[in-house]
């Protein structure tokens, strides 16, 4: 690899890096402008814009996903695996209008759905699917999207607490504190996802390209032996 080569290299890593900085950092600012701006009953609540950002990036992840399982339909299981897990996540961020305007239990009924589907495909493509899982583990994506998971799943649950919160401030407890702690932390386990997913998409493409050449090399190559045969006889 040539000195050009490395430096293109590296500015694209920094670019790259650059943009995820920027979204997690994009995501700090909209939680301080929604603590700046409460209104009332929705701040940090189900119509909040921190809970639509929370459902934004959960689209982009699947949109992510189904893009890096279209380039390859043959390995597209592990895509489809995160694209069912991030479904269920946005039909948990939505349990509270389904149970008021739909029917009590309607999200858990869905999630369920989804999880089924969603475990009957990786099991019925389970030679497939452990070979991509086992490409995936040593991706920089596996990383960054475990990260996200841990945030949103144990970290968020443990930290939003309501009985820390009232430890921590007395008689002055107040619910939307509690609420906003929770809320960001969760945003913040969304956007690693995001990035993760992201990552795992450019990943994917690289890898494809990757296998284009190799293929157009190997296809020119067979040619080039076939017209020479053919020439010597």
């Amino acid at each position: 690899m040539n000195s050009q080569t490395t430096t293109k290299r590296i500015v694209k890593v920094i670019l790259c890096y650059s943009f995820y900085a920027t979204a997690v950092g994009a995501a700090a600012l909209v939680i301080v402008w929604e603590g700046l701006h409460p209104t009332s009953a929705s701040c940090f609540g189900e119509r909040s814009i921190v809970e639509i950002l929370q459902v934004v990036t959960l689209l982009l992840s699947i949109c992510c996903a189904f893009l890096a399982g279209h380039q390859n339909p043959d390995y597209a299981s592990l895509p489809h695996f995160f694209m069912g897990a991030a479904t269920i996540a946005v039909i948990r961020e939505f349990d509270f209008t389904l149970d008021r305007y739909v029917f009590d239990g309607a999200w858990q009924i869905l999630a369920f759905s989804v999880l089924a589907r969603t475990l009957y495909r990786a099991w019925r493509h389970r030679l497939f699917f452990k070979e991509e899982v086992g490409r995936f583990v040593g991706r920089a994506s596996f990383g960054v999207m475990a990260s996200g998971f841990f945030t949103v799943f144990i970290f968020s649950r443990l930290l939003g607490q309501q009985i820390l919160w009232q430890a921590i401030m007395g008689e002055g407890y107040m619910r939307v504190v509690k609420r906003a702690v929770e809320e960001g932390t969760e945003l913040l386990g969304y956007v690693l996802i995001c990035v993760g997913t992201m990552e795992y998409l450019r990943e994917t493409l690289k890898t494809f390209r990757a296998h284009e050449r190799v293929s157009h090399i190997k296809t020119r190559f067979t040619s080039q032996v076939f017209f020479e045969e053919k020439w010597r006889h």
